[in-house]
């Protein structure tokens, strides 16, 4: 059995030491063209720099490591290039030490070529190393530059670094423009996609494939069972379970990203933890997540955007969306991230093309929103589980006593520090729009949020199963809770909300927030 490679990030040593090797050779040959410029965004952790580092071995001419792969009889091997590689994971903490960090990445490369670089700055630096290289080389240059985002999104809660980040980027890259003569391919990797004129000004034609290769990244379900065989089978045997179940079970918590709304597939880092630890859990989040994206989420709790944690029917039109760093669209943000992906496409002729945007599996539903709830909170994760799997009981059960408990202890968890950050009215009831309904798809639920009826726009419907939960949520600081109480049931019930869903067991949930307090009734519907 071929041992797993999870932390092993280079081409060379993944072949050489017989670690499994999911083959996306055959996606290079059919991209590879001489003289173009390649664009790829996928998540963190999604393999973009193990295909660099294909490519950088391909265009090297290393036949033997691709002995077996699809390319091997494909590829000509007698033409090898000299490569420029630069991993942007590099010292972003200030702009300074960008700019160190670039020269000293330039330096190394020269030492490679022992070439002397004598260049004043930055980018006639840049410029002067693709001239020697090429000078002393039959042919032209390869460049391959992994993660070029890196430093602006590591540092998103710093507009100001971030954007003197981007500008240095901009200046840095757009050598490769003045140099285009002495250049034969270019493939740049990244999380976000940022415009042309932000990043890659006047770089002409850069092709981005992010769309059209949905699987270069990432493993299919046809590549999970082949590759991953006998760890399946070992899995299976050790839990007693059969391959049909736990496959379905990967699928469920695993599967589900997609960029063309066919092709759906594996975060690689989640697979290989799973069979690395023998157990389901919630690998990619804990690596791939910047930090950023949930300060975002909780010093946005006022922005309508933020919706789009909640409705499973979320569309964009027309082209994959650029990132901009002074109008940060959450949905992009999201999307770009791997916290959204696009579920289906619809493509009319003559017409933009629609995407239909929602979370990809129950890995990232469940530890985004666990992550959000424990921001607003004193409880650590295992507790808001817990929680979680308790209101759900008690919502099936129509615990009322057991349900405003919970609702209590909810309430008690959040800190005063985070209610004395929050001043305005309407920043507090998002907040606990935001809050509660985050619960809710911790459970599981199917929300509709802010759905629009006949005779009115109710709150939220929830839907698991066959069960349907009619939600109204009042908040008012002078109000008392049980005149609110009141209010949401009899709006419901007057309003006939549940009149679309009488086919499912519908329950009613009412909520009232005051200051720091929260009052809840369910009861069956009845008609």
């Amino acid at each position: 059995m071929k041992e797993l490679p999870l932390d092993i990030g280079t081409f060379p040593n993944l072949i050489e030491d017989g670690y499994i090797y999911v083959d996306k050779t055959k996606f290079i040959h059919e991209m590879y063209k001489p003289g173009k410029k390649f664009f790829l965004s996928r998540p963190r952790r999604f393999g973009k720099s193990l295909l660099v580092s294909t490519l950088k071995e391909l265009f090297k001419g290393n036949k033997k490591l691709f002995k077996g792969l699809y390319i091997y009889g494909k590829w000509d091997w007698n033409e090898t290039y000299p490569i420029i590689h630069l991993d942007m994971s590099v010292n972003s903490k200030s702009n300074e030490q960008l700019e160190s960090s670039l020269n000293w990445s330039l330096e190394m490369i020269a030492y490679e070529f022992n070439i002397k670089l004598s260049a004043p700055n930055l980018e006639s630096k840049f410029k002067e190393l693709i001239f020697k290289i090429r000078e002393t080389h039959d042919n032209k240059i390869v460049v391959l530059i992994d993660e070029y985002d890196k430093p602006i999104i590591d540092n998103l809660p710093d507009y100001d670094l971030a954007e003197k980040n981007r500008k240095s980027l901009k200046d840095f890259y757009g050598v490769l423009k003045s140099s285009e003569e002495f250049i034969q391919f270019i493939f740049i990797t990244g999380v976000t996609k940022f415009s042309k004129t932000s990043i890659f000004s006047g770089l002409n034609n850069v092709t981005d494939i992010t769309l059209t290769y949905p699987c270069i990244c990432g493993y299919t379900q046809k590549e999970l069972e082949y590759y991953f065989k006998e760890h399946i089978n070992k899995f299976s045997e050790d839990n007693n379970i059969s391959n049909s179940d736990l496959l379905s079970l990967i699928k469920k918590w695993y599967n589900g990203y997609s960029w063309d709304g066919k092709n759906k597939v594996y975060n690689p880092y989640s697979i290989l933890s799973l069979f690395f630890k023998g157990q389901f859990n919630n690998y990619w989040f804990e690596s791939g997540t910047p930090s950023f994206l949930i300060d975002f989420i909780k010093n946005n709790t006022s922005n309508n955007n933020i919706n789009v944690l909640f409705n499973s029917n979320n569309n964009i039109q027309g082209e994959f969306p650029n990132f901009h760093l002074k109008n940060l669209d959450f949905t992009t943000l999201l999307l770009q991230t791997g916290y959204l992906t696009i579920n289906e496409v619809d493509i009319a002729i003559g017409e933009l093309p629609s995407y239909r945007l929602d979370i990809p599996n129950k890995e990232v539903n469940d530890s985004l929103f666990t992550s959000i709830i424990t921001e607003y909170t004193n409880e650590d994760s295992v507790d808001v589980i817990f929680l979680a799997r308790k209101i759900l009981d008690e919502i099936i059960k129509i615990d009322n006593n057991g349900l405003q408990n919970s609702f209590n202890n909810l309430i008690s968890s959040i800190p005063s520090l985070l209610y004395g950050n929050i001043k305005e009215k309407d920043l507090i009831e998002s907040f606990y729009h935001v809050m509660l309904l985050s619960w809710f798809k911790l459970m599981g639920f199917f929300i509709h949020g802010e759905v629009l009826t006949s005779t009115g726009r109710l709150d939220a419907v929830l839907k698991k199963d066959d069960l349907v939960v009619i939600i109204e949520i009042k908040y008012n600081l002078t109000e008392s809770l049980d005149k609110m109480i009141n209010k949401a049931i009899s709006q419901i019930k007057d309003k006939k909300y549940y009149s679309p869903y009488t086919g499912y067991n519908v329950v009613l949930l009412s909520v009232a927030f005051g200051d720091r307090t929260v009052k809840s009734h369910i009861e069956p519907l009845n008609i």
